[in-house]
């Protein structure tokens, strides 16, 4: 079975397009954040925060889960850059999904901890709500996965470089 001259090309098309698909993504989630803090009045969409964070006023929280998301996509961005410009298993994607992975860890440890701690100093004396959402849960799961996605991309580079030393 022969594989394709081109495959290096459109992976880099799709890494290309995939790039500017998270880049709106997260000027949406900027937009959000905007909304969150400045109200949505008059807008087309309407924002409203439910959350049992760490802080009374939950936009606090709602932004800090933001900034997380934000800081995740801008590595997804950087990883998807490089692989764009031709890195399939370099060192610089695998760091960037290494990262990439580890902002997700946060968010996701952030969404189960987050109203635990939050009941814990602002709730009844005594009483401490603990309230597990499945989807951290999956989210902290997924991560723990990319992560050894993570490695597995290192092998392959490894792989990669070795083969290079052979021709």
């Amino acid at each position: 079975m022969s594989i394709p001259q081109n495959d290096g090309a459109q992976i880099s098309r799709s890494a290309a397009r995939l790039r500017i698909a998270v880049v709106v993504v997260m000027a949406v989630v900027l937009g959000l954040v905007g909304l969150v803090w400045f109200g949505s009045t008059g807008a087309p969409v309407q924002v409203r925060v439910h959350d049992a964070g760490l802080w009374s006023d939950p936009r606090l929280s709602a932004t800090l889960l933001f900034i997380l998301v934000e800081l995740a996509l801008f590595q997804l961005v950087k990883m998807l850059a490089a692989i764009r410009d031709g890195e399939m298993f370099s060192v610089r994607v695998v760091r960037h999904f290494r990262q990439f992975a580890f902002w997700l860890m946060v968010l996701a440890i952030f969404g189960v901890a987050g109203p635990l701690v939050g009941s814990a100093l602002g709730g009844d004396r005594g009483t401490v709500a603990l309230v597990l959402d499945l989807r951290h849960l999956i989210t902290l799961g997924v991560t723990l996965l990319l992560f050894l996605l993570a490695r597995l991309l290192e092998r392959a580079r490894q792989i990669d470089e070795e083969v290079r030393e052979f021709v």
